[in-house]
């Protein structure tokens, strides 16, 4: 592979490469005889380059089931959670690679680092195998999915943020996790979504189908290779024989680009470097110039016949859609990929459908499924086929309307955290209005529930939520005990059934089922804090310490200080000995973190002794002094002791650190 400039005149470039008339379809041929495309050299070596990538990714996986920490997961989705929650991890550094990269070189990352794309490349590689030849589809509104999925996974976020004025989470450290597999769906949703996005899309919509149509990294790399330098581009050798084109796995129309443009200026180009490699005369190479954006023709374009009318475009966006919504999130199990991959194969089957009723003439790949004005025997499977499909996804939509209505009614009830206390009057107080809303809640997400073909942990949660609100505790654990029973080993949901038992005030029950969840997860922090709780409230305060106190043994890495955790525990139940002592040890620990400090002064500012928490606090400020709890102690304790105009300046920059805090402002 040669890398040259743009230095050549684009005289030459369109008297060598200028495309055929209208009226010569065909492509030239060399010699006045037609030769033979040769075997790409670069897809050997793309294979292995491919292979060689998912045993990187097997080899992280088995580090993190061997280690039990690892890497976070290098997977663009990830970034998602960095500009919404802060959270700074090995997925958007890696995207902010790519997207530089591709800025400058263009889609390589696309051709040889994406695994869906390999599946792709060997989904359309078996069907050729077997002589299947998938037509692309030519559209004008579809392929700009892509970029609109793209804008709402990563723009929305920041652009909603930013209008509603909300606070954006301060950065903190994720490239190393225990969790790598949270954000992952499980094996057989991972293997569906291969299955869809990597294979069935290809058949149906053409090679690199799922990158045209529905990838949401795609909808960026693709607007960023049109400012890309670095591309593929021609020399004056070309006799433009059409080999680069007939070897192109990404449905460009190689040869047509490099005679008009002298560079290949689409931007579902890859990179795959197979129209390098099989030009006879090796006149594609990858250079530096200008980029695609502002290129000029050397010649009037060729009209490409679209697949669709754009009537009918417009039809399948609404569809698509429609798709999108009934499929993502699913039983709490549909992935947005592949949401968008269903999404738009059933674009595409209902519009094929549609067209099945109104022509004389329909065809989907080698299948004939329509010939003058009569249904073959495949397309009367595919009728039936699609029909079914179709339900399928009404039936889907509906549960998942059920279900998001419910949410959204459940949440407008303003329901708190008060139902799963003993003894909670949250019903008895509240008005007609919210009484409503959990009502209605129950009412859906019990359709959402009954109607459904899988369990749903949202639901099934959230329907907790409402019968603890109206206080309907059977049913309450009727839900719960439902949930233990398909989900045994779930900690969280062991905690949800302690819960209940806890608001019906069956504490050896509801204890029972906390240590349950911690034998499952010593780690669960939410579990570990509701049975200390519980036990202190029922005069256990020792139980309730030894509990606190264990999750330090049972997280070896662990972020939480437990025995901190302790210490407020005793603070509170007014054992300030007990406390002090813990906290420094016997007077054996210096203290040094910013939680300490803040620990030391409340305990002493609760035992009278004004000057020592003053001395605490001021300790704590001196650590941080943009933290806002800090500032506020400080000004508390100077407020009770050395009057307002000492207090004033402090408990301020705690309003301004923390805006949103009512006690602050308080």
């Amino acid at each position: 592979m040669r890398v040259e400039t743009e230095s050549r005149s684009r005289e030459r470039l369109s008297a060598a490469c200028s495309p055929p008339s209208p009226a010569d379809r065909a492509l030239p041929v060399l010699n006045g005889s037609a030769t033979r495309v040769r075997p790409s050299r670069m897809s050997r070596r793309r294979a292995i380059v491919l292979v060689a990538v998912h045993l990187l990714m097997l080899l992280h996986v088995l580090h993190w089931v061997v280690a039990g920490r690892t890497i976070s997961p290098i997977e663009p989705s990830e970034t998602m959670y960095t500009l919404r929650d802060g959270r700074l991890n090995a997925g958007f550094i890696f995207f902010a690679l790519a997207l530089l990269a591709t800025l400058l070189t263009g889609r390589f990352v696309c051709g040889w680092a994406c695994h869906v794309v390999a599946y792709q490349d060997l989904c359309a590689w078996l069907l050729k195998r077997i002589g299947i030849h998938p037509r692309p589809l030519r559209t004008r509104l579809l392929v700009l999915a892509p970029l609109m999925l793209a804008l709402y996974m990563f723009v929305w976020p920041v652009a909603y943020m930013a209008w509603f004025d909300i606070e954006r989470p301060p950065l903190t450290d994720h490239l190393w996790t225990r969790e790598f597999w949270a954000t992952f769906p499980g094996p057989v949703v991972a293997v569906l979504t291969l299955a869809i996005c990597g294979f069935a899309i290809v058949y149906f919509l053409g090679a690199k189908g799922f990158c045209t149509f529905a990838c949401p990294y795609g909808g960026f790399f693709g607007v960023l290779d049109r400012l890309a330098p670095g591309r593929i581009r021609v020399t004056d050798a070309c006799a433009h024989c059409g080999h680069c084109t007939a070897a192109c796995s990404s449905n460009v129309r190689v040869h047509e680009e490099v005679a008009r443009y002298g560079m290949v200026v689409d931007p579902g180009c890859m990179k795959c470097m197979d129209c390098v490699s099989v030009c006879p005369n090796d006149a594609l190479y990858v250079g530096w110039g200008r980029p695609a954006v502002g290129a000029r023709p050397t010649s009037p374009p060729k009209t490409v016949p679209y697949t669709f009318t754009l009537a009918e475009e417009l039809v399948m966006v609404v569809v698509g859609l429609a798709a999108l919504l009934a499929f993502r999130g699913l039983y709490d199990q549909v992935p947005l990929l592949l949401a968008m991959g269903l999404a738009a194969l059933t674009a595409y089957v209902f519009m094929l459908l549609m067209r099945m009723v109104r022509s004389a003439n329909v065809r989907l790949q080698q299948f004939q499924l329509k010939r003058g004005g009569r249904r073959t025997r495949a397309g009367t499977i595919f009728a039936l086929a699609s029909v079914a499909y179709l339900l399928f996804t009404i039936h889907s939509g509906t549960v998942r309307f059920a279900a998001w209505s419910g949410h959204r009614a459940l949440a407008a009830s303003d329901v708190d955290d008060r139902v799963w206390l003993p003894g909670s009057d949250w019903w008895a107080e509240a008005s007609d209005r919210r009484r409503g809303h959990v009502e209605r809640a129950i009412r859906r997400l019990t359709l959402a529930d009954r109607w459904g073909w899988l369990p749903t942990p949202s639901v099934l949660t959230d329907l907790t939520w409402a019968f603890l609100a109206k206080d309907d505790l059977a049913s309450a654990e009727r839900v719960m005990r439902r949930m233990v029973a398909r989900w045994p080993d779930g900690a969280p949901i062991r905690r949800g059934l302690a819960g209940v038992l806890r608001r019906g005030e069956r504490y050896a029950e509801a204890e029972q089922a906390y240590r349950q969840a911690l034998a499952l997860d010593p780690a669960y922090a939410p579990a570990r804090r509701d049975l200390a709780a519980m036990l202190a409230t029922l005069g256990r305060t020792d139980e309730a310490v030894g509990v606190l106190l264990d999750g330090d043994a049972q997280e070896e890495h662990g972020s939480i200080s437990w025995r901190l955790e302790a210490v407020r525990l005793l603070t509170d139940m007014q054992r300030w000995a007990e406390a002090e002592a813990l906290l420094t040890d016997g007077g054996r620990r210096t203290l040094s973190t910013l939680e300490e400090w803040n620990l030391a002064g409340t305990l002493a500012m609760q035992q009278g002794k004004g000057k020592k928490a003053l001395d605490a606090f001021r300790r704590a400020v001196e650590l941080a002094p943009d933290a806002a709890e800090a500032q506020y102690n400080l000004g508390y304790a100077l407020l009770t002791r050395a009057g307002a105009q000492a207090a004033l300046p402090h408990l301020r920059k705690a309003v301004r650190l923390d805006p949103d805090n009512a006690l602050y402002r308080y």
